[in-house]
């Protein structure tokens, strides 16, 4: 896992209303590794921008986030939705 991107509150922003697939498997297709390890602050700021939406841009690339390989992290989506 990388480690978090600087500067990260300055580069996200939100995508108001884009959801991933309830899909479990179909939700996790979507994903592209590496993903980037986010820290409890980190962690905090990306919900905040993301608001209501399962997604967040991250220097204008879809990213989602949450629980993967046991730790929080912000996680590349492979194509947008």
């Amino acid at each position: 896992m990388l480690e978090t991107p600087r500067d990260l509150a300055k580069r996200l922003s939100a995508a108001p209303g884009k959801r991933l697939p309830t899909d479990f498997k179909r939700a996790v297709a979507l994903l592209k590794r590496p993903y980037y390890r986010l820290d409890d602050a980190a962690f905090r700021t990306v919900l905040a921008v993301a608001g209501d939406s399962d997604i967040v841009l991250l220097d204008g690339k879809q990213m989602t986030y949450g629980d993967a390989d046991g730790e929080k992290a912000l996680m590349p989506l492979a194509k947008e939705i």
